[in-house]
């Protein structure tokens, strides 16, 4: 579904720069607002501990991906920029992936307040959404490249699940195990990035956003790291390809989630880029 609307949009603007190609060129680096729709082609490491939340149970350290077998699906990002006057620029990034999986446990697995024996069948499933919003003030800038440094609030919501049918031994009996744990984890982030322009119309740009806190009972560091090539193909549309690396880590003992949560994301991205 997502596809066909990038896809309709898409071929909505390309009619429009060709309707308007006799006008100025606009290009990354004068454009007032630019938006880039595309998916990933990556790799993603979940690693959870949610302790007890009605009990004193503490939860094992599982990976998600070597335990349930999770493959990745629903890659999906987008990201905006709007130059709001002079130097300064607000941007914000939206990400999602959601996977699921069903494996027959090689091991005990202690889950919030579940144990999940050795032999059940259990669905695992992960729903993890990434906003981010920062302010950016261009500190350098020539005909060709822009550098600026930005700050700004990255919010992780993630909810993890797993669901069991198990049946006690010698008997028909069964019983249903369900446990869940959330979190909406922000952080504050401090960041650098840079826009330079290169031959026949080739744009290169460079992100890098990082912070750390140990505070009270959250305990968590980001790292974000992306670079990526883009084509200005028309004056209002370009096609991209870029790589980006995520690290995420926090621990945190509160209501709906008592434990540790370590995600990592890293791969190739394709995209196309609406430029205004």
């Amino acid at each position: 579904m997502r596809i066909n609307i990038i896809k309709a949009v898409l071929l909505c603007v390309a009619g429009i720069g060709g309707a308007q190609a006799d006008e100025a060129k606009t290009n990354p680096l004068d454009s007032r607002f630019s938006l880039a729709l595309g998916g990933f082609f990556l790799s993603t490491d979940i690693n959870v501990r949610v302790n007890g939340d009605n009990s004193s149970q503490t939860g094992d350290d599982i990976d998600f991906d070597d335990t349930f077998g999770v493959g990745d699906f629903d890659r999906f990002r987008a990201d905006a920029m709007w130059r709001i006057k002079g130097k300064h620029s607000v941007r914000g990034t939206y990400f999602t992936n959601n996977r699921s999986a069903t494996n027959e446990l090689s091991r005990d697995v202690n889950f919030g307040d579940e144990t999940y024996p050795i032999g059940a069948v259990t669905t695992a499933r992960s729903e993890l959404q990434v906003f981010q919003v920062s302010y950016d003030y261009v500190f350098r800038r020539r005909d060709n490249y822009e550098l600026a440094a930005g700050i700004g609030v990255h919010m992780l919501d993630a909810k993890l699940s797993l669901d069991a049918t198990v049946t006690g031994g010698g008997s028909s009996a069964s019983r249903e195990l369900k446990e869940s744990a959330s979190t909406g984890a922000p952080l504050p982030v401090l960041g650098l990035r840079g826009i330079w322009q290169l031959p026949h119309d080739f744009y290169a740009t460079a992100l890098a956003q990082y912070f750390y806190i140990d505070y009270g009972d959250y305990t968590g560091s980001l790292s974000d790291l992306k670079a990526s090539l883009v084509w200005q193909a028309t004056p209002h549309v370009g096609i991209g390809l870029g790589y980006n690396d995520f690290r995420f880590k926090f621990r945190l003992d509160k209501e709906h989630f008592d434990g540790k949560l370590k995600w990592n994301y890293g791969g190739a991205m394709a995209f196309v880029t609406l430029i205004y």
